[in-house]
């Protein structure tokens, strides 16, 4: 028997919730199931995972293959590169008050004159101007034309 682990849909229309479950590979998608391993609920923000880290441990150490949708899930939670490597992730550092850095402010050097007199020099010419609104109208209305006369032919 080929055992998968998957989403089971849950909750009423248009208002998913998931069951991480295993199934056997050939039962229907809301059909029967061996055993919940845990939830996915993707309406909240940010969407809440659920999954016991034993249970899923076992099942992939006793051959379930999970789903692409059910993998995605294993691995935000850490449990898939657990299985993977075989040990545990670091975790992730939570974000704590961060703490007021009391460094000195570095110098700012000012430039010198020269650099600010070229800078000025290059911002004072004049930009190329842009073809008109008008001009670009009439070419199309030419191209317009000549199409309409080579249709006549």
């Amino acid at each position: 028997m080929s055992v998968r682990i998957r989403l089971r849909r849950m909750g009423a229309k248009k208002q998913p919730s998931f069951r991480m479950v295993i199934a056997d590979q050939r039962s229907p998608r809301d059909g029967r199931f061996l055993d919940t391993i845990g939830t996915y609920n993707p309406r909240t923000d940010p969407a809440e995972i659920r999954i016991d880290r034993e249970k899923a441990l076992k099942w992939l150490q006793e051959g379930a293959q999970p789903t692409d949708a059910a993998r995605s899930l294993l691995s935000k939670t850490g449990i898939w590169q657990e299985f993977r490597t075989g040990e545990a992730p670091a975790p992730k550092p939570t974000p704590a008050e961060p703490a007021e850095r009391e460094a000195p402010e570095p110098e700012v050097e000012e430039a010198p004159e020269e650099v600010v007199a070229e800078i000025e020099e290059e911002a004072e010419e004049e930009p190329v101007e842009a073809p008109r609104p008008e001009e670009e109208e009439e070419e199309e209305e030419e191209e317009e034309e000549e199409e309409e006369e080579e249709e006549e032919k």
